[in-house]
């Protein structure tokens, strides 16, 4: 069977090294970085898709696929990018893999291109939880007047990401509260040597920390809750779009928040790349395009 011709366009530096795994075993062109950045000789590096791209079975898209619907996102390219440039290129057949598509779905559907987005995939979240923990942590250390060991710290949710860095965080000495709706999160999160509590007691416990990590796409550090903090308390958002926390009133109370979006390509890119490649790889195996 003939290796599928994979493209990868665009992303920022995880993509660069997802581009360099892939290589090892297909054939592989990288759209959206330079050969600076790509020194990876295995790699046909074109500028954009009117540089003589070929065409391809495979087109690996970042996460988030665009920022506005219209272009890729791809930080490190000296050009626009625009998705519809990219649908000419792809043979009959050919797949659409990316994070987040949202708007862009339609798109290509709209094409009669098959889209998968392995973000969704539950081997690239488990895989993914542990970089980003990880950057969590980093952050943690740069920003606190402390150590984490002795440190009082609330992880609001128990899923991959709050369930890895209660882990860690417990590991490293901190006293770790975990929040979470579900009992049994709360149950397994005890089992871990962590204190636990509801979402309804934050309002009143909301003093007690020096950092809360949240890791709940939803607005659970209302108004009510940061004002029940301390002021030097470090707040650090993991969650994507909207993120956990009410921002004008963080703003107002001048409570110090980071919100750490793309940890993984941040600070553990190389990482971040092969578990991409590594979650590519399987849905490829799946549909029987692998070597």
């Amino acid at each position: 069977m003939q290796k599928p011709m994979i493209l990868v366009a665009g992303g920022d530096l995880r993509y660069g090294y997802t581009a360099s795994a892939l290589a090892r075993k297909y054939d592989v062109c990288a759209v959206g970085f330079t050969r600076q950045i790509l020194p990876d000789t295995r790699l046909r590096i074109v500028e954009s898709a009117a540089d003589g791209l070929p065409m391809c079975d495979v087109l690996v898209l970042p996460m988030p696929v665009s920022d506005d619907g219209v272009l890729i996102n791809a930080p490190y390219s000296r050009q626009n990018l625009p998705l519809t440039g990219f649908i000419p290129l792809l043979k009959p057949g050919a797949v659409v893999l990316g994070g987040k598509f949202g708007k862009t779905d339609t798109l290509f559907r709209d094409a009669g291109i098959e889209t998968v987005d392995y973000l969704a995939r539950e081997e690239f979240s488990t895989r993914n939880a542990v970089p980003t923990a990880e950057g969590a942590i980093q952050i943690m250390l740069e920003e606190m007047p402390r150590t984490i060991f002795g440190s009082t710290v609330l992880i609001l949710g128990f899923g991959r990401i709050g369930s890895r860095m209660a882990a860690a965080l417990h590991a490293l000495g901190a006293d770790v509260t975990v929040a979470a709706r579900d009992v049994a999160d709360r149950a397994r999160a005890e089992m871990l040597g962590c204190h636990s509590l509801t979402y309804a007691a934050l309002q009143e416990t909301a003093g007690l920390f020096d950092v809360v990590c949240n890791t709940v796409p939803a607005k659970v550090l209302t108004a009510d809750v940061l004002k029940g903090m301390q002021p030097e308390t470090l707040i650090l958002d993991l969650a994507s779009k909207p993120g956990g926390v009410d921002w004008e009133a963080a703003q107002e109370l001048g409570r110090r928040v980071v919100w750490a979006l793309s940890l993984p390509g941040k600070t553990a890119p190389v990482t971040a790349g092969e578990i991409i490649a590594t979650t590519i790889t399987h849905i490829l195996e799946e549909r029987g395009e692998s070597t």
